[in-house]
């Protein structure tokens, strides 16, 4: 066994090393559920390397420090357990903790009762921990969290294999010494890999917490439509392909909606609002670019169309709002349309304003109608009136 002896402090060493690294990780960092039976095996592995390298001259005190090093597969596979929480691995977490007290313990039965074969008895029990826990990793539902597990699985059936395999070869002194250091190095791997399990998760978070931030950037949460300024970006992006002045803007208001609010609850005010967004929605090419203006207004822009054929358009939705809006517990709503034509060299604020004329000129003339206007702001020319065939409320 001495000239074990350095190979077994190396081996502690090592293990001490990488218990450090991921206690301190674990102080110094946001960890996940589960990252504690993690550091708690590595722990358990360097004590047992430890002590029995401490007792080179101790033979007789071997076996039962073996009993240290059996534990680890299972607490790793509990502490998966915890860190998969929701995608989850088959068996439970019961039957681990089971085997934690049960294997020492018949491996403490063994080498009472079994003179000489006794000190295969630890051997024998990490043996069926390593493997119980290889195939529960292997037993997992595919998917991209399932990697790290399975190499996992590997390093465990490896750990498991090789003493096993030379112990009808060595004597037992060098079997336990291949055992403590393939168990140094597969726990040396074993750090490697919770870590990069701890990193994915958090980059995977990261990158949907971004994801989740633009949308709520870009879309209005109640009507799930583009806001303001989302359409104002959507609406240039698909112009620049387009011909200038060839697009067609409707901007649009539910009319008396306060009244919606006032008297029946600011739901039903919600509800008026999701219907209209989706009906808008429904009835809009791929092309077109919708989205809230504010408050109670939404916004169309349809590309490569007329002033007449936005009317056509306005007509449709108030249309087709007049049929869902009794599913929807709603009153008869009424829409008012500004309409306007996009001219070569504007932008999207200057067409803006003068739609918002015409829908302000829509509401003067009774509500419940679409305007179209052409000029300028200052001198805007109402070009066309039309009426939607619904009385305001």
């Amino acid at each position: 066994m001495d000239a074990l002896s350095p190979t077994l402090l190396m081996c502690t060493a090592l293990l001490l090393v990488a218990a450090g690294a991921l206690t301190s990780y674990d102080l110094t960092r946001r960890t996940y559920r589960g990252f504690q039976w993690w550091t708690c095996a590595i722990w358990l592995n360097a004590a047992g390397a430890g002590a029995i390298a401490w007792t080179a001259d101790t033979p007789s005190a071997w076996p039962l420090l073996q009993l240290l090093l059996v534990p680890w597969p299972l607490l790793v596979l509990l502490g998966l357990r915890r860190f998969q929480a929701r995608t989850g691995l088959p068996g439970d977490a019961r039957v681990d903790l089971g085997l934690m007290v049960v294997l020492p313990l018949a491996a403490l039965a063994g080498m009472h009762w079994s003179e000489g074969a006794g000190d295969m008895s630890a051997l024998v029990a990490a043996g069926i921990a390593l493997l119980y826990a290889s195939t529960v990793v292997w037993s997992a539902p595919p998917g991209p969290e399932g990697t790290g597990p399975r190499v996992l699985g590997a390093l465990w059936l490896l750990v498991a294999l090789l003493p096993a395999l030379a112990s009808s070869t060595l004597p037992p002194q060098e079997t336990l010494g291949l055992q403590v250091c393939v168990v140094a190095l597969a726990s040396l791997a074993m750090s490697f890999i919770v870590l990069t399990l701890s990193s994915q998760r958090t980059e995977r978070e990261l990158r949907q917490s971004r994801q989740r931030l633009r949308v709520l950037a870009n879309i209005d949460m109640l009507t799930q439509v583009p806001n303001r300024r989302r359409f104002e970006e959507l609406a240039r992006r698909a112009l620049q392909s387009d011909d200038a002045g060839s697009a067609a803007l409707l901007l649009v208001d539910i009319d008396h909606f306060k009244q919606i609010n006032d008297k029946l609850g600011h739901a039903a005010g919600d509800r008026a609002l999701k219907l209209v967004s989706r009906c808008t929605l429904e009835l809009l090419r791929s092309q077109d670019v919708a989205g809230r203006h504010g408050g109670d207004e939404f916004v169309m822009l349809l590309r490569r169309s007329s002033t007449q054929e936005a009317m056509q358009v306005a007509g449709r939705l108030v249309s087709h709002l007049q049929t869902q809006a009794h599913a929807h517990a709603l009153p008869r709503l009424s829409l008012s349309f500004g309409i306007v034509q996009m001219r070569r060299g504007e932008s999207i604020d200057e067409t803006l304003q003068r739609a918002d004329l015409a829908l302000y000129e829509a509401k003067r003339l009774g509500r419940s109608r679409a305007v179209a206007a052409d000029g300028d702001p200052e001198q805007p020319v109402f070009r066309s009136s039309q009426r939607l065939g619904l009385t305001s409320s």
